[in-house]
């Protein structure tokens, strides 16, 4: 019988295969195919905005249902059935519709997952960060395979690729253990739109840490989206470009292996602390133009501003829920990193455009506004066990 650890290790390192696969080649696909860089614009925002608008619900459902292990197999597996039909998709609409019917299911059971896989991880004593890792290894690792599997293969690989990453997600989870606790109490969470029992969980000094992660991790979506164009235009050449995102997220995953010694150690809001200074000195770096050996050493950064801030709510969440309102409250905290980073991103294109590198004031100016959260709940409850 398969480990749980090893179980949860496999499915994350398919988990985002297939979204390597999209940020390595979709728009140039799309581009190919006749749409216009407004439509590839909305190719991937709708599915964002569903995600947005159903994420809580689908967290709610699959807290009610006999194991987590269920939602997230007809989420993988809704978006391995409709990735097969992307072939045969002609025209916007038609590739919208399908795009979407794909992107969807698989985004609203990934805060399902992480809720249950942390739950799995405490009782069966394994690092869920360690596990997590696995899957920006696998990332990584599609990254690099995918562009040469179309040079290879040329262009029309894309779709077949895409779609087998969607199948081998699904798969895996097929492979996942029961989820929930055998023995644990169960009750139906009350309420409309969001539960009572999460609504009192996420009281303002547990509330404040969580919109602090959410606004750290928007900064990081700023740098996804903009960082390669601020570096090319300041001389740096596409080679040394990618080595800065693979240093990056290298950096990540290296901490991610490391989490339980760090976990640990530290409460998890004095560890989103520490991410919201990492990222306030690495964010003002970037106003400076720093030459390249710098800016390697900023994006080893991305090992303290991004991943204290999200692995840290991720326990800090989990440590004030129980596992009956477990997804739900994780996929809040998921709406809130989607709903801020939209905010964020599109603010930061305007103050892009109209002051260039010096834009980044701004992510500084909002990850000072996140410490300060921090430690306004730090003086309305103090550390404890939990954070």
């Amino acid at each position: 019988m398969v480990k749980p650890a090893f179980a949860a290790t496999r499915y994350y390192f398919t988990a985002f295969l297939s979204t390597a696969v999209t940020v390595t080649y979709l728009p140039i696909w799309l581009n190919e195919r006749g749409i216009s860089d407004a439509q590839i614009g909305l190719i991937n925002t709708v599915p964002m905005l569903g995600i947005l608008l159903f994420s809580v619900l689908a967290g709610r459902l699959a807290d009610r249902a006999p194991d987590w292990k269920q939602a997230i197999m007809i989420g993988t597996g809704a978006a391995a059935l409709f990735s097969l039909l992307l072939g045969f998709a002609e025209g916007f609409w038609a590739i919208l519709l399908v795009w979407t019917l794909t992107i969807l299911p698989a985004g609203l059971v990934n805060p399902v997952a992480d809720a249950a896989t942390l739950r799995l991880s405490m009782r069966a004593g394994f690092s869920f960060g360690a596990t997590r890792a696995w899957g920006t290894v696998g990332y990584l690792s599609m990254c690099f395979a995918t562009g040469y599997l179309i040079i290879w293969f040329g262009a029309g690989a894309f779709v077949w690729l895409f779609a087998a990453t969607c199948a081998l997600r699904f798969v895996s989870s097929t492979g996942l253990p029961k989820l929930r606790a055998p023995d644990g109490p169960r009750t139906v969470p009350s309420g409309r739109i969001l539960s009572r029992e999460v609504v009192e969980a996420f009281r303002p000094w547990v509330l404040l840490p969580v919109i602090a992660g959410a606004i750290l991790f928007s900064n990081h979506m700023v740098m996804n989206a903009f960082s390669s164009l601020v570096w090319k235009e300041q001389g740096i050449s596409e080679p040394a470009i990618g080595g800065l995102i693979a240093l990056g997220a290298a950096a990540e995953a290296l901490t991610m292996f490391m989490w339980n010694r760090i976990n640990t150690r530290f409460p998890a809001r004095v560890l989103i602390s520490l991410a919201a200074v990492a990222a306030i000195l690495r964010w003002a770096g970037m106003t400076f133009s720093p030459p390249l050996a710098v800016l390697a050493i900023m994006q080893l950064g991305q090992a303290v501003s991004f991943t204290f801030a999200y692995l840290g709510c991720l326990y800090f969440i989990n440590k004030r829920t129980d596992e009956n309102i477990s997804a739900e409250a994780q996929s809040l905290f998921g709406v809130m990193m989607q709903g801020i980073s939209i905010l964020v991103v599109a603010g930061f294109g305007v103050v892009f455009g109209l002051f260039g590198a010096q834009a980044f004031w701004m992510c500084v100016a909002l990850s000072v506004a996140a410490l300060g959260m921090v430690q306004v709940s730090l003086k309305m409850h103090g550390t404890d066990q939990a954070g």
